[in-house]
């Protein structure tokens, strides 16, 4: 090979070279000015989507443990008067705890057996674009729920019409979610507020209402 081939070569060699660089810096600054842009959403939408599969699992979990529990007798105490009459209903705090308890273990035992859900973010709601909204487009992401973290439970009361009063039971779950993006990986809180019992007394609403202690409310971490 001649000098002036062998030159040629190693000029068109370099060219090449500094094209491949060029177009690598370009997609890598393309990449990082899109992940500036729609990075906050990505992380707005990709919690929403963690607490629908969440809340998911947490629903179906609460149907498989107190489907037939028959937990509405057991989860307060009524006392009526000689009269009849209602007087107080109090929280069966020793039963609700067990109930919890068995609640947050049977939710663990699901999470770690979970595979990663896959979910895809639409650009078009990504970027607020009703045009890339109509298109198959999008970013892929995996949510693989990981560890309970606390759980704990909340009663409340309601009138509902004449001389009915309900008393609710809802379970507060807090849930350790792990949301894989491309490139990178974040580990979020979900806090799950859900409705798990609730019981009709008929008649005139009662003197007393006794809710349960703070101080008696387990926390299973």
């Amino acid at each position: 090979m001649s000098r002036n081939r062998y030159a040629g070569s190693m000029r068109f060699t370099k060219k090449i070279a500094i094209s491949a660089a060029l177009i690598g810096m370009g997609i890598i600054l393309l990449m990082t000015g899109l992940k500036q842009q729609i990075g906050p959403n990505i992380d707005a939408v990709s919690k929403l989507k963690a607490k629908g599969v969440v809340n998911r699992i947490i629903n179906e979990t609460i149907h498989e443990e107190f489907s037939s529990g028959n937990y509405e007798e057991k989860l307060f105490n009524v006392k009526k008067g000689k009269d009849g009459k209602v007087q107080i209903v109090q929280a069966n705090t020793p039963v609700i705890n067990e109930m919890v308890s068995g609640f947050s273990a049977a939710l663990q035992k699901k999470y770690e057996d979970m595979k990663a859900v896959p979910v895809k973010l639409n650009y078009g709601t990504l970027m607020g674009s009703k045009l890339l909204s109509q298109t198959d487009f999008g970013l892929d992401i995996k949510i693989l729920p990981m560890a309970v973290t606390s759980c704990d439970f909340e009663t409340a009361f309601e009138t509902q019409g004449i001389n009915q009063t309900k008393y609710k039971v809802y379970i507060i779950l807090k849930s350790s979610v792990r949301v894989l993006e491309p490139f990178s990986a974040d580990n979020i809180q979900i806090t799950s507020k859900m409705l798990i019992c609730e019981l009709v007394i008929v008649g005139e609403v009662p003197d007393s209402y006794v809710n349960v202690p703070e101080e008696d409310i387990l926390d299973v971490t």
